[in-house]
């Protein structure tokens, strides 16, 4: 009887390891055969980059695994198919992702056979077969569905020889494609996601000693393809011929967090959107969501009736096909001085609220031309009642308002820091308001008398720094309250402290701070910008 070989933990590392080394090293040509669904010439990329993020997470559970082999095994499995999912780049890094969770599935036995390649194999077509909305033969799906049969074949316990009948089946298959999609044919390449999915098969084989042949042809002649094609995925339809599926302007991904179940509500909601649509589930039940659309709002309005999107990453897919976006401008509410002038350079137009900034915002947007589309950022200097009140103003004249919930000037910065014009504005604005949100900030002012709060007893003069209504701290002076605020708010998380200087607030406590976290937190950043006028003593956001 032959030797058994088994995948464990050290050999899903070193998979990953040698895939994402192949991938790079044939991204650009792997590029360049990227002609469907969108001739866009990223597939190469997107792979590299998915398989990038699966490694980094493998890397990290590896280092933080134990002993237990079994359990090393399980670890950097889930690793490699979260770290695919949640970094997924474009149609083919959220298909390759379904494979990487179909492995982490059989990794769960806490070593991986011949048989569990096959598995899980069969369960990478049902996963992959699932989450692509509108099935093409002649794609990556094709070949791994031969793959899959292939292995499925064998019969063996060995991994090793059950992946290489795999990988040989793969290579068939990949030089088959271009008779079963026009496209390619009419290019002379063979399918790109496919070729990615070779290299990844080639490298498993080879991490598990296997004789690989030399690296597959990407490129055919226009004759001798005449090839069979074999049985259809389920659902899946013959080529219509060119490039007409591309149809969306924009690509749009992100992550929605749900129960069981999501994945359905969503393809419902967004078949109607767009094309290209791919939905990759999650063991945690989320979905990473792939589609080409003409309007990025309209998809995340959908999403956000089932939860709240994440990671939203949005690209232009053919330049020439968006219409030019109209002129946008960000109204800021901010007094006169460095805080003003840090906003405008930040590219927002400030308006000094005076005393009734309802009216002079009223003002502002009437000072706009009727064409432009207007985002409001009140940093905490209208109400409810004055924002409605804005609103309705803005509607009954014809003008485009979105407001940002910003509460702060420190919010509002968040906020401009990921603020783009040339995304639609619900878009724009959702990115802006979420990074708003990101924000936690506390205001530092002086005491007027003596009192009690929530952090003990003051004395007039004393320092409080003030945190969502709730005095957090109360110190004798500035260089005492605010590392001891900062080290408080970072107990919640944050990579940058954003620190406005308002009067009385010298440049030297942005230093001392830097010094502290340096010692007590490393890693974490402090910006610091002159904020004279601003009525606190120091603003500061934590992010």
């Amino acid at each position: 009887m032959g030797e058994t070989r088994t995948i464990d933990g050290a050999g899903l590392l070193g998979w990953a390891r040698r895939s994402v080394a192949a991938l790079r090293r044939r991204r650009e040509e792997i590029n360049e055969l990227n002609v469907f669904p969108v001739p866009d010439s990223d597939t190469g990329s997107n792979m590299a980059a998915t398989m990038g993020a699966a490694l980094a997470a493998a890397e990290d559970a590896a280092a933080a695994a134990g002993g237990d082999a079994a359990a090393a095994t399980r670890e950097i499995g889930a690793a490699l198919a979260k770290g695919a999912v949640h970094g997924a780049r474009g149609n083919s890094g959220t298909v390759l992702s379904q494979v990487l969770r179909a492995i982490a599935e059989a990794a769960r036995a806490g070593r991986i056979d011949g048989a569990d390649v096959r598995r899980a194999l069969a369960q990478a077509v049902d996963l992959v077969d699932r989450a692509i909305a509108d099935p093409v033969e002649g794609t990556i799906l094709t070949v791994l569905r031969e793959a899959a049969a292939a292995a499925g074949a064998t019969g063996s316990a060995d991994a090793r020889a059950v992946v290489e009948a795999a990988a040989e089946a793969s290579r068939v298959a990949l030089a088959q494609t271009p008779s079963q999609l026009a496209v390619l044919r009419e290019a002379g390449v063979v399918d790109a996601g496919g070729a990615g999915l070779v290299l990844l098969l080639d490298a498993l084989a080879d991490e598990l000693g296997a004789a690989v042949p030399a690296a597959p042809a990407l490129r055919v002649g226009h004759a001798g393809h005449a090839g069979r094609p074999g049985p259809a995925p389920r659902g899946a339809r013959p080529d219509p011929g060119g490039h007409g599926r591309a149809g969306g302007r924009l690509e749009v991904m992100f992550h929605l967090p749900g129960e069981p179940g999501t994945e359905d509500l969503l393809r419902e909601r967004l078949a109607g959107l767009g094309d290209s649509l791919v939905l990759a589930g999650d063991a945690e039940g989320g979905t990473m969501v792939h589609i080409h659309t003409a309007d990025a709002g309209a998809v995340l309005e959908a999403a956000l009736e089932l939860g709240r999107p994440g990671s939203i990453r949005i690209e232009i897919l053919d330049e020439a096909a968006v219409p030019e976006a109209p002129s946008r401008v960000v109204l800021a509410l901010v007094a006169p001085g460095p805080l003003a002038e840090l906003m405008g350079s930040s590219g927002a137009r400030p308006v000094h609220p005076g005393a009734d900034p309802v009216a002079a915002v009223r003002e502002a947007i009437a000072g706009c031309a009727p064409e432009v589309e207007i985002v409001l950022l009140p940093n905490g200097l209208v109400g409810n009642r004055g924002l409605v009140e804005i609103e309705l103003a803005a509607h009954s004249g014809g003008r485009t308002l979105a407001i940002i919930s910003a509460p702060t000037a420190a919010n509002g910065l968040a906020a401009l820091a990921v603020h783009d014009p040339e995304l639609p504005l619900a878009v724009d604005a959702y990115a802006m308001g979420e990074a708003a949100a990101g924000v936690r900030t506390a205001e530092l002012t002086r005491a007027a008398g003596p009192g009690l709060t929530a952090a003990g007893p003051c004395a007039a003069g004393d320092v409080l720094a003030e945190v969502g209504g709730d005095i957090l701290v109360v110190a004798p002076d500035l260089a005492t309250a605010l590392p001891r605020t900062v080290d408080l708010m970072l107990r919640s998380g944050g990579e940058l402290v954003t620190l406005l200087l308002g009067d009385g607030a010298a440049a030297e406590l942005a230093a001392a701070l830097r010094a502290h976290l340096g010692r007590s937190a490393p890693g974490v950043d402090v910006a610091a910008y002159a904020a004279e006028g601003i009525g606190s003593l120091i603003l500061l956001g934590v992010e």
